[in-house]
């Protein structure tokens, strides 16, 4: 099979995934029942075959996540309060759980042995815990910022089953069958503690028929574990209608990226703009096993996402597609990556 039969076939996938999350009942965007404390779940989906069609690089990554209600903090939680206030200055306002897996591959993925200067196959298989405090405003006007702290812990190797999914998933569309899997790297457990903040910065009504608003999001965080190191900062802007409804749709990491947390109600709208760019110190997935010799490449330090993209959300439901555009993460990468990510989320 040749490549252009290859994509036309991962261009398929895109048509059914977009399909599935589009045919959402009528029923769905009803008004939220006013008063009730609901929380949220999502689920992020991020493949290259929602842009390009091309299996290379970070070619899928998959999040289940809950976020809970608001002031609706576990009692063996609560204990988080001694580390967010002194830093956001508020006990956390909402906690988070979620399991995900994302796959990388080499470009070549016909080659068997893999191609060493490509990226490492790698399969990582996670679970997540966050808790999120939004500053306090006695006066009773919209924080100006939310901050996420996150503990992310899982395996990588080939107990994530990164293979068994991507072989499954390929099969099913009748894909070409990934060969050099027999390289990924071996079985770790990794772990990352994060911390990022995002700022409402800047926010303008438009004096249009209908009405538009407009804001910026900035935002600054850092990971440090055996996973991942880096430091991180970008922005996001964007146009719509109750855009104070969320911080931006939930992601994957390390991309830019919003949060599960919304508050539902009325119809709301976004489009979207951002960048994040990101000081590498660490990556698993491309230096390799860290107590075994594996696959590896040379890292690059420094790289950037671009992405644009919609949401729109109505009643207890809100839909988002993201487009995003990744510089060269390695020394012998050739080109930049694009990848698509869709986000449904849900309140219950």
């Amino acid at each position: 099979m040749d490549r252009r039969q290859a994509d036309a076939r991962h261009h398929r996938l895109t048509w059914l995934a977009g399909a599935a999350l589009l045919a959402l009942p009528g029923a769905a965007f009803a008004q939220d029942d006013a008063g009730r404390a609901r929380g949220v779940f999502s689920l992020a989906v991020e493949n290259d075959s929602l842009s390009s069609g091309a299996d290379r690089n970070y070619t899928s990554g998959v999040k289940l996540a809950y976020v809970s209600p608001s002031e609706r903090v576990p009692q063996w939680l609560r204990g988080a309060g001694d580390f967010t206030r002194p830093i956001s200055r508020s006990s956390p306002d909402f906690w988070g759980v979620a399991i995900g897996q994302s796959i990388f591959t080499p470009e070549n993925i016909s080659a068997n042995p893999a191609p060493p200067d490509q990226h490492p196959y790698a399969g990582w298989l996670y679970l997540q815990l966050m808790v999120a405090a939004e500053e306090d405003r006695t006066d009773g006007r919209t924080p100006r910022y939310l901050d996420s702290y996150e503990l992310e812990l899982g395996i990588v190797g080939p107990s994530a089953m990164g293979e068994e999914s991507q072989r499954g998933i390929h099969q099913a569309l009748g894909a070409p069958d990934p060969q050099g899997w027999d390289s990924q790297l071996h079985d770790e457990v990794a772990f990352a503690v994060s911390f990022d903040r995002r700022w409402r910065a800047l926010r303008a009504f438009i004096d249009v028929p209908g009405g538009l608003e407009f804001d910026l999001t900035p935002s600054a965080g850092a990971t440090l574990g055996t996973l991942r190191t880096e430091a991180r900062a970008g922005v996001t802007a964007r146009l719509g209608w109750r855009i104070d409804n969320d911080y931006g749709p939930p992601r994957v990491r390390p991309s830019l990226s919003g949060v599960e947390h919304f508050s539902g109600g009325p119809l709301s709208w976004s489009v979207f703009a951002g960048v994040q760019g990101r000081t590498v110190a660490h990556n698993l997935f491309l230096d390799g096993n860290t107590f075994r010799d594996s696959a590896s490449v040379e890292r690059t330090p420094l790289v950037a996402d671009f992405q644009t993209g919609f949401a729109v959300s109505a009643g207890a439901w809100r839909l988002a597609y993201t487009y995003v555009w990744r510089t060269e993460e390695f020394e012998t990468q050739p080109t930049r990556q694009d990848f698509g990510a869709l986000a449904l989320s849900v309140r219950l």
